[in-house]
């Protein structure tokens, strides 16, 4: 018995001693390959000291009129996300794409992501690149934040278009997972499961290049200080922007993915139910995933210039 007991033991430690030196390998690996591609990181934009940190903005087009792209939760590299859109964006408007602290080539931070300083932190950006007109166009959570950035400055957003964007009547924004996706990157899992399935990282259809840049700064920012953090005060967001309306003069326009109204009625429903006071005001329903950018981008861009044309 107490040979068979030993032998049971052997096998226990056997197996704790593989699965320790497993996940010690992908650690390891992963922190050796994150140093490696530090130095493949290519630069893009252009650097914006905000509080003493600095955020990434791309400014691109020559249109008189100018829209503004804010990205979805945790998205690496909002510039590169966006690449399809902007494509198609540039040829009507002056395009700006900012990068919060935290994602893409912007620093990361530990400050408070509160609704109040991611707004603060944007319009800093725009401020100092004498951007004073302008349209908002966000994708998913970027539509929670944008409410509050409209109420701060109504005189200065002239229109709001969501790609199936977030807002506050959807929950209570508390299921994030930080813990988990925290435990993925630092382990390395993140790397070894995007490596099997690139669905992970949420690719858009870009150049071979881009998509390599792509996936180097997925890997560098999944979990950052930043995003986190938001994940963390998501709720209190959600619970601050509640009761916001958009101004009834304010042109909205919303782009719905079919893979998010199929499956809940109350999507659309939400979404109707935001703009039932606006004096203009439409809803698309495109067939597609949540990154309707990536597959729409010529569709949302002609629709969207129709739109405020009207």
């Amino acid at each position: 018995m107490k040979k068979a007991m030993k032998i049971i033991g052997f096998i226990i430690l056997g197996m704790l001693t593989i699965i320790i030196l497993f996940f010690a390998g992908l650690f390891v690996t992963n922190k050796i390959k994150l140093h490696n591609e530090k130095d493949k990181i290519a630069n893009y934009g252009e650097a914006v000291d905000v509080n003493g940190e600095n955020m990434r903005v791309s400014i691109s087009g020559k249109g008189k009129e100018t829209i503004v792209l804010l990205p979805g939760f945790m998205t690496a590299s909002p510039v590169i996300d966006f690449k399809q859109l902007t494509d198609e964006l540039e040829k009507t408007y002056q395009v700006v794409v900012v990068e919060p602290l935290g994602y893409g080539l912007s620093d990361d931070t530990k400050k408070e992501r509160s609704v109040d300083n991611l707004v603060e932190e944007v319009h800093a950006v725009l401020e100092s690149k004498g951007i004073k007109k302008y349209t908002l166009m966000a994708h998913s959570i970027s539509g929670v934040y944008s409410l509050e950035y409209i109420q701060k400055y109504p005189n200065e957003v002239e229109a709001f278009v969501g790609i199936d964007s977030s807002l506050p009547s959807q929950g209570k924004g508390d299921d994030n997972q930080e813990g988990v996706i925290s435990f993925l990157s630092h382990s390395g899992l993140f790397r070894l499961f995007a490596d099997t399935d690139e669905g992970m990282l949420n690719l858009p259809n870009v150049t071979p290049g881009l998509k390599e840049q792509y996936k180097y700064l997925s890997f560098k920012n999944i979990a950052s200080n930043g995003t986190m953090n938001e994940a963390k005060a998501m709720p209190e967001n959600f619970k601050k922007t509640k009761a916001i309306n958009y101004p009834e003069a304010l042109p909205v326009m919303y782009f719905l993915a079919t893979e998010s109204t199929e499956p809940d009625a109350d999507w659309l429903k939400i979404h109707k139910d935001m703009i039932k006071n606006s004096q203009k005001s439409e809803i698309k329903i495109l067939e597609g995933g949540h990154y309707l950018h990536h597959t729409k981008a010529k569709e949302i861009s002609e629709m969207t210039q129709a739109f405020l044309k009207e």
